[in-house]
């Protein structure tokens, strides 16, 4: 996930990023599920900008199980979460994290919201480029 003004990687995640490949840490906890909030943008509809300091979403919505990542590229790893039908209807959806096995959040994507309609699968993809 290339880093912009809407996706950060977590000061968390990164700490334990420079620790394992300095042999300070032996594993990474892996990620396991992607959060969703409803609080990314400001009252005038600007997407707020995520912080590396932040341990939470804004106001988190749900927390989904990630399916088996798929690697379109050797340094990308791409994670997708199908939100149920029934779960979150009427939702505006503007905040995403991936989150590891541990309940840590690794990275933060905060985008213009997305609704969430009742009876739909919502499917979402989650790009983590190294």
């Amino acid at each position: 996930m290339a880093e912009n003004n809407n996706t950060v990687i977590t000061d968390y995640r990164r700490e334990a990023l420079c620790k394992i490949t300095s042999g300070a840490l032996s594993k990474l906890p892996a990620v396991s599920h992607v959060a969703f909030g409803d609080q990314g943008v400001n009252e005038d509809g600007s997407v707020k900008p995520p912080s590396g300091a932040q341990t939470a979403l804004n106001h988190e919505v749900g927390r989904y199980e990630v399916g088996t990542a798929e690697y379109p590229i050797a340094t990308t790893a791409r994670y997708t979460v199908t939100i149920p039908a029934e779960d979150l209807p009427g939702t505006l959806l503007s905040e995403a994290a991936l989150v590891d096995d541990e309940g840590n959040l690794c990275a933060i994507r905060n985008m213009l919201p997305k609704g969430k309609d009742e009876d739909v699968e919502f499917t979402f993809t989650f790009d983590d480029e190294f």
